[in-house]
């Protein structure tokens, strides 16, 4: 009989048994599974949306400029502010060569918080080339009109030609564009002119940051050393913005590959005692096996065998495991991790599937070592004498 068909039939004769190892060996594998699939997608979702910025550099009030950016890329309000004078200087500032003005304020609406950026339409268009709107963008000297981002239409059910109470005097705006989806935070967003978001909320010539292009992405460093000169004045650029935050975030992920090595060593440990019971009960077959034939070395690899079949069965249930789940620990994820980027957060490949199956299978093989060395060594006679006693 084929060994392999030999293992799986002994495996089936304690099902009860092999079903455990299998589940054991399954959420080992499904934890860190799920956490490389994290990693993954929140680097490449992070970078996306910093890259979708479209600057190299946010220039903000002094304080703390990482909270101050980060705030500002999900659309949060810091309760500072720079001036038209900070952005003439700006401007003025040798190697910038764009630099556009912002202005965020946070509303209620039906005790929902809504987020309005006010800015130079034209400016940042130029920056983000890849908007694309239903209806059409304002222009930068228009009075009460706004663009939409397509989450918020969606979610609020507004649309092109809707007129909309707006700010505290609730003034008659005009929805005159709706923007396509994106992928980030800018799909919740309402955009107005930046004079208009001044006007309705009472900022007049205060302004939240200045989104700053340096003539050459190699010369942003030197740039944003410059504008730092002016008073009270920070600036955070966008790699320093993605390291600090991936940097935060990795301190978590090294716990958490801490806590799955011991669950892997548990989950080793597991197996071999699993293995060494089973080794201890099948004595008697073990010895009769060796007395119509079998040699040491085909017990060893048949102890082998079946462990490397629930070890394997238990990495690809874990893959599967984690990828039915994706769902739930995205959630999870999102609530307890700062700083979490939109779009998907679990990012799965076949490479990493395999990788994950094939360490169960390591582990497995590890594992069987010393129980398959004990299963070469039981002797036909000790076998039957401890059937006769």
């Amino acid at each position: 009989m084929n060994l392999f068909v030999f293992a799986l039939r002994n495996l089936q004769r304690r099902k009860v048994r092999t079903i455990l190892t299998i589940a054991g060996v399954a959420l080992a594998v499904a934890v860190l599974f799920s956490l490389l699939a994290f990693q993954a997608g929140y680097e490449q979702e992070l970078t996306k949306e910093v890259d979708s910025l479209g600057i190299h550099m946010l220039a903000v009030p002094k304080g703390c400029p990482y909270e101050a950016a980060s705030l500002i890329m999900h659309g949060g309000v810091i309760p500072k502010y720079l001036n038209e004078t900070d952005l003439d200087r700006v401007k003025n500032t040798e190697g910038v060569t764009l630099a556009t003005p912002i202005l965020l304020h946070q509303f209620i609406v039906n005790g929902s918080p809504h987020i309005l950026y006010g800015i130079i339409g034209s400016e940042m268009r130029s920056i983000r080339p890849y908007w694309k709107v239903e209806g059409r963008f304002f222009e930068d000297n228009e009075e009460r009109v706004m663009v939409v981002g397509k989450g918020l239409a969606d979610k609020e059910d507004l649309k092109v030609g809707q007129i909309l109470p707006f700010g505290p005097k609730k003034e008659p705006f005009e929805i005159i564009g709706i923007l396509d989806t994106s992928g980030g935070q800018e799909d919740e967003f309402h955009f107005t002119p930046l004079s208009e978001a001044q006007r309705v909320f009472g900022k007049e010539n205060k302004l939240t940051t200045i989104a700053v292009l340096a003539d050459s992405i190699d010369n942003s460093g030197i740039v944003a050393d410059r504008i730092e000169e002016i008073p009270d004045m920070q600036v955070v650029t966008m790699t320093q913005i993605t390291g600090t935050i991936l940097n935060i975030v990795g301190s978590a992920r090294t716990l958490l590959l801490s806590m799955i090595a011991v669950t892997l060593v548990i989950t080793a440990v597991g197996i071999s005692n699993t293995l060494l019971m089973s080794v201890h009960e099948r004595t008697k077959e073990f010895g009769m096996l060796k007395a119509i034939g079998a040699r040491s070395a085909d017990l060893m690899r048949l102890v082998i065998m079946e462990t490397l079949v629930v070890t394997f069965l238990g990495g690809l249930a874990g893959v599967l495991l984690a990828l039915l789940g994706g769902g739930l620990i995205e959630s999870f994820i999102r609530a307890n991790v700062p700083y979490a980027p939109s779009g998907s957060l679990i990012a799965a490949d076949p490479v990493m599937a395999l990788l994950c199956i094939g360490l169960s299978v390591v582990l497995g093989l590890v594992c069987s070592i010393y129980p398959a060395i004990r299963s070469g060594k039981q002797s036909p006679m000790e076998a039957m004498r401890g059937e006769i006693s």
